[in-house]
């Protein structure tokens, strides 16, 4: 997953639950409440995601017989060029 990408559509995604709540509700801090509820409620998914997806990997290490460490080298996570 791309953090840039997660960055924008998170920040996308309270913005419409901030103006959403505010329109419907007309107090700020209702709106404020509303999207601090939100913004932890993503938070929370993208953290299990990101625990699935490294369970996933070694998962697959293991089927593959292959080590932690050479997992992580073959999917190049943490490399850059």
């Amino acid at each position: 997953m791309n953090v840039l990408r997660f960055l924008v559509g998170m920040l996308t995604m309270s913005f419409i639950v901030a103006i959403s709540t505010y329109w419907a509700t007309g107090s700020i801090w209702k709106a404020t409440g509303g999207t601090v509820i939100a913004l932890i409620v993503l938070q929370l998914g993208y953290f299990l995601y990101l625990l699935w997806a490294a369970n996933r990997l070694d998962a697959e290490a293991a089927e593959d017989g292959h080590s932690e460490s050479t997992t992580w080298l073959d999917h190049g996570a943490g490399i850059w060029p």
